[in-house]
């Protein structure tokens, strides 16, 4: 399954697409779509067996657009007919958003104001005040000075930052004692949401997963707590339960947490080798990169591990997103120098069987010999629920083969069938168009779409407290 990695991370190189295209009306666009997907859809055969079906979902689409009347009542119809296909990994997207998302606040456009500080007295207002929301405040693009404008209320002001986009003492966020915040993007558009503070040393607004560390007056948490503290904010942690259990959980597989998972599990491996039992909690995980997960397996595995593989549609969009992944290499082609010679081999099988499916391995199924870790828990249970998806179902599929490993919960989301997905360019710029590119060699035989993975042992509604459930499980 490792075949697919790479192509995830064009989701983001393919990003601009549509901005040179044109805006098409919403008949005209659905036609696209309908073309696009009919003839680049892994999974359009199998999902439309039912012919008569499909083509009166299709022509009543194709009536619906005709009446549309505006942008959301356009993207209603695009939606219902994608929707026919039932597959996760379809989506079509107003244009400017980059993934599916789940709704948030945004307001209109909202030019913060300017303050007037001077900042050398704020300095010398704030040195004192130890453990204080009031100070200055850092990450990776802002430094940002926090004061207490009246009861209720405190202003994040800009000290620096990218002067393309903001200026000194200009508003970048308020926070109000009720746990609220309203945030002003780089293009000053306000976003609303929660945030937590913690030891008035790290500020994390959730919504937007971004986070402030305090820089002046110094923080009492040092830079090691810190980083343990947003890892666990953002659902990455590894605790000892009891003397005889320990819980890893991973809310994402996402490409931006693989560091993270494997500083975490590398700087626990003594607690992870000398814990007789381990609960691994992935409930609500979406999914992301098979990388994510790799270093887990050798404290879970029994027995070598069987991969089945997948197939790619070799099509034209497929083609030009792995060229343009293969360019980016190119910048340290002495680093990349395997994976560009890779890639070249298949973007040269990909223009040689144009339309049809390709196998990039030698065989349909993988078989890993994954090396045990020296010392590993005797006893595992892996939590997962229905939002459990996509890389994080491969992840149940290759934790369910050893011997030591029971699943409980109940079945997961049912999204791995056809994935690797990206967006396809197919001519107008009113929406994206995101589709998986692959099917996977279990089929027909053994689908997850729809069915997701079964558990070993379901959790029915009466357990309310699963972890607590898995430890009696263990222990008892």
């Amino acid at each position: 399954m490792k075949t697919k990695v790479f192509l995830f991370f064009t989701l983001s190189l393919f990003f601009g697409f549509a901005n040179a295209q044109n805006k098409c009306n919403c008949t005209e666009t659905l036609q696209k779509i309908i073309s696009k997907i009919e003839t680049e859809y892994p999974g359009f055969d199998v999902k439309t067996k039912d012919n008569l079906l499909y083509n009166n979902v299709k022509e009543n689409a194709l009536k619906a657009s005709a009446e549309s009347k505006s942008d959301d009542n356009c993207l209603e119809v695009l939606k219902n007919y994608t929707g026919f296909f039932k597959d996760r990994h379809i989506w079509v997207l107003p244009n400017g958003n980059s993934a599916p998302q789940i709704a948030n606040h945004i307001s209109s456009k909202n030019i913060s104001k300017a303050l007037n500080i001077n900042l050398e007295k704020f300095r010398n207002k704030v040195q004192n005040q130890k453990n204080s929301f009031e100070g200055i405040w850092k990450d990776d693009s802002y430094e940002i000075g926090i004061k207490r404008l009246n009861e209720k209320e405190f202003v994040g002001f800009i000290i620096k930052a990218d002067p393309k986009f903001w200026k000194p003492n200009e508003v970048k966020f308020r926070l109000f004692v009720d746990g609220t915040y309203e945030y002003y993007m780089q293009d000053h558009s306000s976003q609303k949401g929660t945030y937590k503070m913690i030891d008035n040393s790290l500020l994390y607004f959730d919504d937007i997963r971004s986070a402030f560390t305090k820089s002046f007056p110094q923080s009492i948490l040092n830079e090691e707590e810190i980083e343990d503290r947003i890892n666990e904010i953002n659902g990455f942690y590894i605790k000892k339960l009891t003397p005889k259990t320990t819980i890893i959980k991973m809310q994402y597989f996402s490409y931006m947490f693989v560091n993270t998972i494997e500083k975490m599990i590398e700087k626990n491996k003594t607690l992870l080798e000398n814990s007789e039992f381990l609960i691994i909690d992935v409930r609500d995980n979406g999914g992301g990169t098979d990388n994510a997960y790799q270093k887990i397996l050798p404290y879970l595995v029994t027995n070598p591990i069987r991969n089945v593989g997948v197939e790619y549609l070799a099509s034209p969009t497929l083609i030009s997103t792995t060229e343009n992944y293969m360019q980016g290499l190119k910048k340290d082609s002495i680093k990349n120098k395997s994976e560009i010679i890779d890639l070249e081999k298949r973007i040269e099988i990909l223009k040689a069987n144009l339309g049809k499916y390709v196998n990039h391995n030698q065989s349909k199924v993988n078989i890993s010999s994954i090396s045990p870790a020296v010392k590993s828990p005797a006893q595992i249970v892996v939590l997962a629920n229905n939002h459990t998806g996509s890389a994080a179902e491969n992840f149940l599929l290759n934790a369910k083969q050893s011997k030591k490993v029971k699943l409980l919960g109940i079945p997961s989301s049912g999204v791995l069938d056809y994935a690797n997905a990206m967006f396809f360019d197919y001519g107008c710029n009113n929406y994206k168009l995101l589709m998986p590119t692959y099917r996977s060699f279990r089929l027909p035989n053994y689908p997850i779409d729809n069915i997701g993975v079964q558990p070993d042992v379901y959790l029915d509604e009466s357990v309310e407290d699963w972890v607590k459930f898995a430890v009696d499980y263990l222990e008892n």
